[in-house]
């Protein structure tokens, strides 16, 4: 953890955040089958990464990743691995906050 700091602290690091979007017939069950290359892009903006958390370890046991839990205007899909991912995260956090 300490190297992360350290990069930060010479410059943020910065994700850029983009969404396909499917078409009509475009698979949104089965992950195993990709969309083809040509599908539309949106851009959803930039995640900057300013600074590491003082106490990384006990600020992660803290958190929870829901992939279910959306802001509106945007929907779940049919894809059954939301499901299972949203039992096991709960599972993972459970466990890391005993």
């Amino acid at each position: 953890m300490e190297e992360i700091g350290l990069r930060l602290a010479k410059e943020p690091a910065r994700f850029r955040v983009l969404a396909q979007l499917a078409e009509p017939g475009d698979p949104t069950n089965d992950a195993t089958k990709p969309w083809p290359d040509d599908r539309r892009t949106i851009d959803l903006g930039t995640l900057t990464v300013a600074k590491a958390v003082p106490d990384s370890r006990e600020a992660e046991k803290a958190l929870l990743f829901m992939p279910n839990a959306l802001t509106d205007g945007i929907e779940v899909s049919d894809d059954p691995l939301i499901d299972a991912r949203v039992q096991a995260y709960a599972v993972s956090f459970g466990r890391r906050s005993q």
